[in-house]
């Protein structure tokens, strides 16, 4: 087996079901062709290093998935560039399989909290 990091970044001003669509058409997308998903958690919305598409912001995503065949790697990067919601990605192969409870989940008013102590 095959074990990847998937960190795709969403525009910013979608909403929250937005990005559960695109979350949830990612994963059937993965899981259609056979593969699985290990993990698939939403981080929020931070500010990028720079503009992508004239945004200084976007909502970042966490996939770890399972390719059992690792030529399916190009498929899914095509698949990405297709996708008119997704405006960057990085994909990193890892060594070992990622456990379920690598990532926690962190809504939006969670990070706003954040932010504002700070």
């Amino acid at each position: 087996m095959n074990y990847y990091e998937v960190l795709y970044i969403l525009d910013p001003n979608f909403s929250k079901e937005q990005i559960a669509g695109t979350m949830s058409e990612v994963s059937d997308f993965v899981e259609k062709k056979k593969h699985g998903v290990i993990n698939h958690d939403f981080w929020g919305k931070k500010q990028l290093a720079y503009n992508v598409k004239k945004h200084k912001y976007g909502n970042f995503v966490l996939l770890n998935t399972e390719f059992k065949d690792a030529n399916f790697v190009n498929e899914f990067k095509v698949f990405l560039n297709l996708n008119k919601e997704v405006m960057k990605y990085m994909i990193i192969k890892l060594d070992e399989k990622p456990s379920k409870d690598a990532q926690q989940e962190v809504s939006p008013e969670k990070e706003d909290n954040t932010q504002e102590e700070n």
